[in-house]
């Protein structure tokens, strides 16, 4: 079974002998000192923020969940449809959770959200931009304006940037009520290490990093991320190859455009609508690629699929035409 539901690299960023560099450079004896600070470093340079505001934890889940225990005591918010886990760690919390519904399309009404926040006054709102499960990268204006209303209601707007690096060139506030939170487990290929990064100034900051761990993250994991961040030509051609994948993923998919309803993408994977979606990640399941479908009841007629590797394009691609085909 060829797994399209998890929005990882089909393979590694890291050669074996780069792999095995980085073990034998790991001192296990020690604490993860000079190794978090090379990794905050070169991760600052490649992507122009100042290392003194980045904090790493144990995948971007972890930041998240700190995040709404320290500053969601008056409320989380976020969008309906989102990453699920925004109301889990809410719940965890025992906080209130509030969410603002997406047209039957899947787009928002940007002065809706705006609104609800100010009636509702969360002290924390959390979007993911590009969105997931849709894709879609959300305009810079209406992630202005949540800024904005955020700011006037005193509280804090997290940008959950997983698929950040799809979407190069977006414009980002500024400020101390804004976090950003960012992963090394997308675009990066490096799911298995674990490298969630946070981006903050000033008391906020201070407040989610408070109760964070010493050394938040172990000495080998920090020293696989380096050796990626290190080389910027490596890291452009993989750059490269994972939107290559992913344009070929959106390729295999137009074809069946005439039957299903697709968004425009700006992550690693495609999200389908309408009433025959869920017949075709059916029928893909039966031959061999598992996507994601939806218990919750505003998605039951809506899968996404994210990408896989070169070789299996053909595959995929004759698939889908022949399901289109068979529903002509």
């Amino acid at each position: 079974m060829i797994s399209m539901d998890r929005n990882t690299s089909p393979k590694s960023p890291l050669s074996k002998a780069q792999i095995t560099d980085a073990v034998n450079q790991t001192n296990i004896e020690l604490y993860p000192e000079e190794e978090l600070d090379r990794f905050k470093s070169l991760y600052a340079k490649r992507n122009g923020f100042k290392p003194e505001n980045i904090e790493v934890a144990n995948g971007s889940d972890e930041w998240l969940q700190k995040i709404v225990m320290t500053l969601g005591k008056n409320g989380v918010m976020s969008l309906s449809p989102d990453f699920v886990m925004y109301q889990v760690y809410a719940n965890q919390a025992g906080f209130r959770y509030y969410s603002v519904p997406s047209r039957e399309d899947y787009s928002f009404d940007y002065d809706l959200v705006i609104n609800e926040i100010k009636s509702k006054k969360p002290s924390l709102f959390l979007i993911s931009n590009p969105h997931n499960p849709t894709g879609v990268l959300l305009p810079s204006h209406f992630i202005n304006d949540l800024s904005d209303a955020m700011k006037s209601v005193g509280g804090t707007l997290v940008i959950d940037e997983a698929y950040g690096e799809f979407a190069l060139g977006h414009p980002l506030p500024q400020g101390e009520h804004i976090v950003i939170v960012r992963t090394m487990s997308k675009v990066y290929g490096l799911a298995g290490l674990r490298i969630g990064i946070a981006i903050a100034q000033g008391e906020t900051y201070q407040s989610i990093t408070r109760i964070n761990h010493p050394y938040p993250l172990n000495s080998l994991s920090l020293n696989l991320g380096s050796e990626l961040l290190k080389d910027n030509e490596q890291l452009d051609d993989w750059f490269s190859y994972q939107k290559q994948l992913q344009k070929s993923l959106v390729e295999a998919f137009e074809t069946v455009r005439r039957h299903v309803k697709i968004k425009p993408t700006h992550t690693n994977f495609i999200f389908i609508y309408g009433s025959k979606a869920r017949d075709l990640y059916e029928y893909l399941y039966k031959n061999g690629y598992r996507g994601r479908a939806y218990d919750e009841v505003n998605l039951k007629n809506a899968a996404r699929f994210s990408i896989v590797h070169e070789d299996e394009y053909p595959k995929l691609k004759e698939l889908i035409k022949k399901w289109g085909e068979s529903h002509d």
